[in-house]
């Protein structure tokens, strides 16, 4: 239940919504009962009314923005399970109630009014979908406020995200390590924080360890169905392959992989695939997947710690943005095959 939809069936303003929930002047009481008896009938929460721990500590917010749903889906649950898991520990540890929102993005300024209309303490903000203008955007969120699962370099936020650059560089030398001469990418059509920097990461790597990339690399639209139709296409098409093939992350891997078995190629005898995100079907997949496991829930803690930082020293002049990268590590599987021998 948002802000709009209550003030679209009590038939007035949104201003008037926020005003009335807030208990503040320049509503009419009939108006007010009338908005808070429609609130509440639809399970709103009015600020008024929240539970907390500690009543003079309030909530954080973890706010799940979905702009396209290309990338978030159900798909990505237990990836997202584990930044909670970490998040909630640690806040009501300290004396905090740990909220999820789920907002679906059109309009950025519209989410700000949301959040600030709800009055968290703090937002930790799941930025997976959101552009580099989107990020810009949030510098106008009156909130301590931070984003995880993105970055962008050139914007000056807090960011507690995984170390992509390194990741790669893992990736790229094992497969150096195993005899991969030619090396090449598949990465998604609908470009990320994340998508962008493993891009970098992987294009530095080769280029450091003086391995043949294959250009360009294979563009495919996001998640399982799309890899797979698109890297069937691909195959029937031009189709031309390196040794080694890292996919962006562990759901194109799954598709490619589908693909290439259609296409009579078997991994890794033909061509070696390493993916991204250690998704619990890497380890049940048929070779099993070797993949970047990030951890997760330890990025979930560590936005909890900074987050509630922020708070407790918002009132300071002047704040320098925090940005925190936490290493994965490669997990070794099957999917790779040792060209030396």
């Amino acid at each position: 239940m948002s802000i709009k939809e209550i003030a679209e069936l009590a038939g007035v303003s949104k201003a008037t919504v926020s005003l009335a929930l807030n208990g503040r002047k320049g509503v009419a009481h009939d108006t007010r009962m009338k908005v808070l008896k429609i609130a509440e009938g639809m399970g709103y929460r009015v600020p008024s009314k929240r539970i907390v721990v500690n009543k003079s500590l309030g909530f954080i917010m973890f706010a799940r923005l979905c702009k396209h749903g290309l990338i978030l889906n159900e798909d990505q649950n237990s990836f997202i399970m584990e930044y909670i898991n970490g998040m909630n520990r640690i806040v009501t540890k300290e004396g905090y109630t740990f909220e999820i929102f789920d907002y679906r993005v059109n309009d950025i300024a519209d989410f700000i009014g949301e959040v600030t209309f709800r009055k968290p303490k703090g937002v930790i903000i799941l930025g997976t979908e959101l552009d580099e203008e989107d990020v810009k955007e949030l510098n106008n969120l009156p909130i301590p406020h931070l984003l995880i699962d993105t970055y962008y370099e050139q914007v000056s936020k807090d960011y507690v995200n995984m170390a992509n650059i390194g990741a790669l560089y893992e990736v790229v030398s094992h497969f150096y390590q195993t005899g991969h001469s030619t090396v090449g990418m598949v990465t998604s059509r609908v470009k990320s924080g994340n998508v962008l920097m493993r891009e970098r990461g992987f294009n530095l790597a080769v280029e450091q360890l003086n391995l043949k990339l294959q250009t360009p690399p294979i563009e495919v639209a996001p998640g399982f169905d799309g890899a797979y139709q698109d890297m069937k296409a691909y195959l029937k098409g031009d189709g031309s392959l390196p040794q080694g093939l890292f996919c962006y992350n562990d759901l194109a891997a799954f598709g490619v992989v589908k693909a290439l078995k259609e296409h009579g190629l078997k991994i890794p005898d033909d061509l070696s695939i390493i993916g991204f995100d250690n998704l619990p079907m890497s380890a049940m997949m048929e070779p099993m997947l070797t993949t970047v496991r990030i951890p997760n829930q330890t990025i979930g803690e560590l936005a909890a710690n900074s987050i509630i930082e922020r708070i407790n020293n918002r009132n300071r002049e002047s704040h320098s943005p925090l940005g925190l990268l936490v290493s994965g590590s490669l997990i070794i599987r099957e999917s790779v095959r040792d060209l030396r021998k």
